[in-house]
């Protein structure tokens, strides 16, 4: 028998036994002594110590434990009172038989039948109903959902395109970075030198961002140098990402040479729980150069073009009066994209626009037209349409679900 509850945990890719043992080892004694005392009460449901035991362990055999397993299980029991107390308000429910079915559609993804996993949740100390209820629980919140949501929601061609920008960076490994740019005219070598041991013995977040604030070129200077959004690893180039991969919040990047400036990035936050083939990410952007670099009168028309170009199409007129090479638009996968450009266009949605780099005396404009993953049989609008409506009607639900919360009279013991 327990050769067959290492096999079915590790179809879950579970981890199992050990912590189990020591998760409830330590059990609290007032739950030892009394486990079906309340610990708290949502509306009129009571949520017991013994229903938090159980689903502390439901968790742990799920491996979807957490730092504070009792605070975890409590948070899903109060989401499941909320849950089930709006049903009954709806007139909601669900069939013993939707709830075998639920429980077979569950016990499915580990290749097991519904009383199989039954009995090896069993052997970790979860009762049958345990199960039951966390099943019921979210068959009544589907059918809720699916009741009121999807009429709320409506998806444009807009989104669809941007979707398709998503599909291109879902999987990756992500990083929040911060930037400081700093020139390299020759007048300023010396101002420049002492700025640079300044940033590359920054010892915190704050130190490094105020020091982006008093000298970079960036527009993010008055951010501090943040980049406000997550950028995906494999969208920066190879000479960045390899030591992005690998690194740690609070490391500096650099310098770089790019595109006649001087660049620094500092990590602030990794997420490292995913990956994607960067070869496969196909880039197409438009790449203006305006005459005279870093001036007053170019950074103005930047400013215009972000107030009112929204898409690549709409860049051409400021490309009037120059000669017919300063507006180009370019087709790459990743990998073959000029650093300089590569590590502008990294953090870059659909129709934004960077100009932090000079080539040649001007100021090199990029606006990022569609950035998508090379698929061999790419999904239709309609499939790519479908995605986005659930996503959104999933979005919505959360959001329906924390204001259910919010009203709800919580009290504990």
């Amino acid at each position: 028998m327990r050769i067959f509850k290492a096999s079915v945990f590790t179809r879950f890719g579970l981890v199992f036994g050990v912590v189990l043992a020591l998760g409830f080892a330590n059990l609290p004694m007032a739950q030892a002594q009394n486990p079906f005392s309340p610990a708290r009460k949502v509306n009129d449901r009571v949520i017991s110590n013994y229903d938090i035991e159980q689903r502390m362990r439901f968790l742990v055999a799920l491996n979807a434990g957490a730092a504070d397993p009792r605070m975890e299980a409590l948070e899903r029991l109060t989401e499941e009172a909320v849950q089930r107390d709006y049903a009954s308000r709806r007139n909601v429910r669900v069939t013993r038989d939707e709830i075998q079915e639920g429980m077979s559609e569950f016990a499915s993804r580990a290749e097991l039948s519904a009383e199989e996993l039954v009995a090896a949740l069993g052997e970790a100390g979860v009762d049958r109903e345990t199960f039951v209820n966390f099943v019921e629980a979210g068959l009544l919140w589907r059918k809720l959902v699916g009741q009121q949501l999807p009429a709320l929601v409506s998806v444009s061609s807009g989104d669809v395109a941007r979707a398709r920008d998503v599909a291109a960076i879902l999987g990756t490994q992500r990083v929040l970075l911060s930037e400081i740019f700093l020139p390299t005219d020759p007048e300023f070598a010396e101002a420049v030198a002492q700025i640079m041991e300044m940033i590359e013995s920054a010892g915190s977040v704050e130190e490094f961002s105020r020091l982006a604030r008093e000298f970079s070129l960036a527009g993010t200077r008055d951010q501090g140098g943040r980049l406000p959004d997550w950028v995906p690893v494999g969208n920066l180039p190879s000479q960045v990402s390899g030591v992005v991969a690998s690194g740690r919040a609070g490391q500096i990047i650099g310098p770089l040479e790019v595109g006649g400036a001087i660049a620094y990035f500092q990590i602030r936050a990794l997420d490292s729980s995913r990956d994607i083939p960067a070869e496969r990410v196909t880039l197409t952007y438009q790449r203006l150069l305006l005459p005279g670099g870093r001036s007053e009168e170019n950074l103005a028309r930047v400013a215009q073009m972000r107030a009112q170009v929204t898409n690549c199409a709409s860049l051409g007129p400021f490309a009037r009066g120059l000669p017919e090479e300063a507006l180009v638009e370019r087709e790459a996968l990743m990998g073959a994209i000029p650093q300089s450009d590569a590590i502008e266009l990294a953090r870059l949605d659909r129709g934004e626009i960077s100009a932090n780099t000079t080539e040649g005396g001007n100021l090199v404009v990029l606006m990022l037209c569609a950035r998508e993953l090379s698929f061999d049989e790419p999904p239709s609008n309609d499939r790519v349409r479908e995605m986005v409506f659930e996503r959104k009607v999933s979005s919505m639900a959360d959001v329906r679900l924390q204001e259910l919360i919010a009203d709800a009279d919580i009290v504990d013991f």
